[in-house]
This record gives structure tokens, C-alpha cells and sequence, in this order.
């Protein structure tokens, strides 16, 4: 497939995949407020951090060596549906040893349901997506996740608006859950279609196992850092908080989700791009990413700047009047989420060149300022101190980032944040002239 094709494919699915995620984001938040959608993201983000542990991060050596064709795509999916099946099993079971009072059977009920759903469907739809991207494929993944969360939110809209009385938000939550399972399922199905793969399942020898996990083991630990560096300080505002009200952690988990907006473009460009590029020479090194970076930063400050002007009243007119306390986080968080545009291009490309420990350095720097940051100030100054901090760390990264690049390639600082007349002429190369594969 031609690069520009792949590129243009990849922006479009995923794009509408995206679309379709902020719709239900928004229904959420308008019907729950903030703090029921508060409660519904935060454990979310505990669901998440118990797949990220249950997945080994098997997902990225999956991606890695069926792009290479030296490990069968049949195996793979074998072992994924194996993985996910043994996952539940461990999760309720887990679910039914914590909740083992009797007076909590409807909570235990409740809570079993909620896990098993999100952790089960958001584990098919990891491996099989990565399965998909490996060779390519970003149409029918992103197809079939649009539809899905198109179909959920328009139920969720009639639900609410056509219907009345008690027990609407449980039976929300119930599809909302449902339809990672959904999801998982329809990916699963599609991939192992598309490949033909036969009924007689089987499972990578030994040795695929154990290259599958020596290249995931890195990335393993990587990914806990990642996830810490962006969300332990949900942790921190509902835990240490004593100055934040009802309602706060809902906005501040919002604000949040608003700076991750931003990392969409990074994302399909860092993932598009760089594995085709990675192994360029010093010249096509200084030329394209600088110049990539630029670009981002450039764009995302426009946007950002509007933002900036219209948040006080666009916010609450969007996700509603409960959260009316987004707007200054925002706008503590806005030199994080430029930096995080970047952090994002440039650990890509680090990936790309196999420097995985200077990405590792890199959260670590982050993620102990947060930490030692957020006990600091979170008590005293709320989610607005939650965010200042944030958005300091992601700061102090990409600038750790940038330091190890200039040194490393002597290109000077100033061409990651100073425009020139040839940018755009250097971004088309980028983008148009690697097309030959």
C-alpha cells in the first residue's frame, strides 16, 4: 500500500473512531455530571490499570513480529482468545474472593459484571487491533469500533430523552460496560476471518513464547510508567484531596481528557510514520522530525490559544453546567499538553530506534516530580494544583527529550519552536516522498 494512501487511510478510520469515543464522552458527562461521571472514569482508569498489569504488554510483541511475518497470524489470535478467556477467569475470581460479604451481594454483583466486561472486551480489542495494525489494516478495526459506539450512544440518548424514572444511569452503565465486550468480540471474529484461519486452533512453540515475551518485557514496563506518568494523579485527587468538592474530580478527570484530545494527531503520525522512517540517516533525522514537532506545536497552540478565549463559557455549554470548574485546570494543563504532543512524537521515534531506556528516563523524571508535586500541593490547592503540577512534569520531560536529541545530533534548539520559510516543503517530503513502500 502507498504511504500516502496508509496515512490518509489512518487518519480517517481512526479519526471517526475518535469522533465517535468524544460523542459518548459527551453524552456521559451531560447525563451523569460531574460527579457521577467522575466515579464512572476513575474506575475505569483502575479497570485500565488492571488490564495494563494482565496483558503483560504482550499486545506490542504481538505487533512486532507478525509485521514480520515470524510469528503466524493463526497463533496469535489462538493465543489472544486463550489470554483473554484465562484473564476473566482470574478477574472473577479475584472479584468474588474481595467482595465476600453478604451484605454487598448486589455491589459484589455489580462490581463482578463492570470488571469482567471492561477488562475481557478491552483485551480482545488491544490484541486484535494490534493484530490488525501490524499488517496495515485500519478500515475495518475503526469501522467496526465506530459503529459500535455509535449504536451505544444513540441509546443512551434515547434512553434519557425518551424515557423517565429511576434506574436509567444502571442500565446505561450495564451497555456502556456491554459494549467493550461487544467490541472485543466483533474484532476477534473480523481478524480471524480475514486471515482464514483454520477451526484446529494452535499456539506458538516455546520458542515464539519466549521472543514474544523478552520484546514485550521492556515495553511492559514502559507502559507502567506511561500510564502512571499520565493518571496517578486521579489517585491523588480522590485520595488526598481535602480541599476538593463533589463534582471535582469528575472536572479534573475531564480536564483530562481533554488535553488526551491532543495526542490523537501525535498518536497517527508517531504510529504511521515512524516505523517506516526510523532507520533514515542523520541528515533525514534532523530534517523530519524537528520539523514534525514544529508543525504540531505549532497548529496545537492556535487551538489552544481559542480555547484559551472561549473555555469559560464552551465547557459547560458542551458537558454541561457541572462543569463549570474545567476551565482553570485548563489552562494550567495547556503547557503540558503542548509538551505531551511532542513527548509523543519524539518517544515514537525513540521506540523506532530502539532507546527505550531514554523513553524510561524520561517518565521516571515525570513521574517522581508529579508524585512528590501532587502530595505537595493537591492538599492544599485542589485539582488546580493537581494540574500545574501535571502539566510542569510533562514540561520537564520534553525538554529532557529535546536535550538528549540536540546533543546527540548537534541540531540546535531553536528549529523544534522556530518556523522557517522550507517547514512546509520539509512536512510534504515527510509525508509524500518516503511513499515508496
Amino acid at each position: 500500500m502507498k504511504f500516502k494512501q496508509l496515512l490518509i487511510g489512518s487518519v480517517l478510520w481512526r479519526g471517526l473512531y475518535f469522533f465517535s469515543v468524544l460523542l459518548l464522552n459527551v453524552l456521559i458527562a451531560r447525563n451523569f455530571e460531574a460527579s457521577g461521571s467522575g466515579w464512572l472514569y476513575y474506575i475505569t482508569n483502575n479497570f485500565s490499570f488492571i488490564l495494563l498489569l494482565i496483558s503483560l504488554s504482550i499486545e506490542s510483541g504481538m505487533t512486532f513480529f507478525s509485521s514480520k511475518n515470524e510469528i503466524s497470524p493463526a497463533k496469535l489470535s489462538t493465543l489472544s482468545l486463550i489470554w483473554s478467556s484465562l484473564a476473566s477467569i482470574l478477574i472473577g475470581l479475584l472479584v468474588l474472593t474481595v467482595y465476600n460479604d453478604p451484605d454487598k451481594s448486589e455491589s459484589r454483583q455489580q462490581f463482578l459484571f463492570f470488571t469482567f466486561t471492561y477488562v475481557t472486551g478491552n483485551l480482545l480489542t488491544t490484541f486484535f487491533c494490534a493484530l490488525f495494525y501490524a499488517r496495515s489494516s485500519f478500515a475495518r478495526p475503526n469501522i467496526i469500533l465506530t459503529l459500535t459506539n455509535t449504536i451505544l450512544a444513540i441509546s443512551i440518548a434515547a434512553i434519557f430523552y425518551l424515557e423517565e424514572g429511576p434506574g436509567l444511569q444502571d442500565l446505561v452503565l450495564k451497555l456502556y460496560m456491554f459494549n467493550f465486550v461487544v467490541q472485543g468480540v466483533l474484532l476477534a471474529i473480523a481478524y480471524m476471518s480475514q486471515r482464514d484461519i483454520s477451526p484446529k486452533f494452535a499456539l506458538p512453540d516455546f520458542q515464539n513464547m519466549k521472543m514474544l515475551f523478552r520484546y514485550s518485557s521492556v515495553a511492559f514496563i514502559a507502559n507502567i510508567l506511561f500510564f502512571l506518568l499520565y493518571r496517578i494523579d486521579y489517585w491523588f485527587v480522590k485520595k488526598i484531596c481535602v480541599v476538593c468538592e463533589e463534582g471535582d474530580l469528575g472536572n479534573y478527570i475531564q480536564v483530562s481528557k481533554v488535553g488526551q484530545m491532543f495526542l490523537l494527531l501525535p498518536a497517527i503520525v508517531a504510529g504511521t510514520i515512524f516505523p517506516r522512517t526510523a532507520g533514515g540517516f542523520r541528515e533525514q533525522v534532523n530534517m523530519w522530525l524537528p520539523a514534525m514537532v514544529k508543525g504540531i506545536l505549532l497548529v496545537y497552540l492556535s487551538v489552544l490559544l481559542v480555547l484559551a478565549l472561549t473555555g469559560s463559557w464552551l465547557f459547560p455549554l458542551v458537558y454541561g453546567s457541572s462543569f463549570s470548574e474545567i476551565y482553570i485546570p485548563f489552562l494550567f494543563l495547556i503547557p503540558g499538553i503542548l509538551s505531551l504532543s511532542g513527548i509523543a512524537l519524539m518517544s515514537a521515534y525513540n521506540s523506532g530506534k530502539d532507546r527505550v531506556s531514554t523513553n524510561l528516563k524520561c517518565c521516571l523524571i515525570g513521574l517522581i516530580f508529579i508524585v512528590i508535586g501532587d502530595l505537595i500541593f493537591i492538599p492544599r490547592y485542589g485539582i488546580y494544583g493537581a494540574a500545574a503540577v501535571s502539566s510542569i512534569a510533562y514540561v520537564l520531560c520534553f525538554a529532557y527529550l529535546l536535550t538528549v536529541f540536540t546533543r546527540q545530533y548537534g541540531v540546535p534548539l531553536s528549529d523544534f519552536f522556530i518556523p522557517y520559510r522550507d517547514d512546509l516543503k520539509k512536512i510534504k517530503k515527510i509525508f509524500f516522498n518516503n511513499a515508496g513502500n
